[in-house]
């Protein structure tokens, strides 16, 4: 079962901080943007940190949700029919966030982040942690938020894979690199980080599918807008206990069922439905396969159990 989708990351060169009006030629640059994305028959487009001040000599300024910025953004993503990620520093009953705001097709507010850790300079200007790290339901999947620090802290990727991420869209000031690796295979989700200078896709077994640096585009004139096609029907799974699983499948539904890459080294698999109209996630509760996040969190449970003197130990 196919569920593709076309995601757009933005790494776009900021105004001179001097610029007249900047805040407004910032906003028309970001719809061009997300022009050159629905060109690119794109579901999602995603910016950096705090986009719309990026730059600034001094890029802390705080909006309301129904400030210039999202309004600006909200038009864009209602004239295309497509989602947003639009980050920014929020105001909301006085209390100072950092922010990241999807946006749906027709221009409503989907979900708001709150930056779960802020750095230090952020708090020292009264920037306040948010406590939940929520996925949203899209037309195509589940997408969850994060930005640049919190990339550092196990719990916000275990609460993004609580609530079933598929993909995270992570803003930031800075590239990311193996740190996003480490969060796709533990937490079994895509992801899509962009800042600046760079964009980059990983996929759910932590291999890296594309990495566009922004210097081609400040070189070239192109589009600093890069895609990637991505299907959210497929899922990674841990070989441990999953192979005579997967046999069953095969012997039931024929040898091309479900889409199987086995990862020796890392004792991974990537697995997807190719049956019409069955989804990956069927067939994994027809047949009991476990996926990687789900084994996990198992052994976590269980580790704790025999620590308690609780686990019921099965014979060999």
């Amino acid at each position: 079962m196919n569920r593709e989708a076309t995601i757009s990351l933005v790494s776009f060169p900021p105004l001179s901080s001097d610029e007249s009006d900047r805040l407004n030629k910032t906003l028309v640059r970001m719809g061009q943007y997300i022009d050159h994305a629905a060109k690119l028959r794109s579901d999602l487009v995603a910016f950096p940190e705090i986009c719309n001040y990026l730059g600034d000599k001094d890029p802390w300024q705080f909006e309301p949700l129904d400030g210039p910025t999202v309004t600006a953004m909200s038009q864009k993503a209602r004239e295309h029919s497509l989602y947003v990620v639009c980050p920014l520093g929020t105001i909301e009953n006085g209390t100072r966030y950092n922010s990241s705001v999807l946006i749906n097709r027709d221009g409503q507010i989907a979900g708001v982040y709150h930056k779960n850790f802020p750095t230090h300079g952020e708090l020292n200007i009264g920037i306040i942690p948010g406590t939940e790290a929520l996925a949203f339901q899209t037309d195509f999947g589940r997408v969850g938020l994060s930005i640049c620090f919190d990339i550092n802290y196990w719990e916000v990727g275990s609460q993004l894979c609580k609530n079933r991420s598929e993909l995270v869209i992570w803003s930031s000031m800075w590239q990311g690199q193996r740190m996003l690796t480490k969060w796709a295979i533990e937490f079994g989700f895509y992801i899509g980080a962009t800042y600046s200078q760079q964009s980059t896709f990983v996929d759910i077994a932590g291999r890296e599918i594309v990495a566009v640096n922004r210097n081609i585009s400040d070189t070239t004139g192109s589009s600093p807008v890069t895609s990637a096609k991505l299907d959210f029907d497929r899922r990674l799974l841990h070989h441990d206990e999953n192979i005579g699983r997967l046999q069953k499948l095969y012997q039931k539904y024929g040898s091309t069922a479900a889409y199987c890459e086995w990862l020796p080294q890392e004792c991974l698999i990537v697995f997807g439905s190719q049956l019409p109209d069955v989804s990956s996630d069927d067939l994994i509760d027809e047949f009991n396969i476990e996926s990687m996040r789900n084994y996990l969190a198992r052994v976590r449970r269980d580790r704790q159990l025999a620590l308690n003197g609780k686990y019921a130990a099965k014979s060999a």
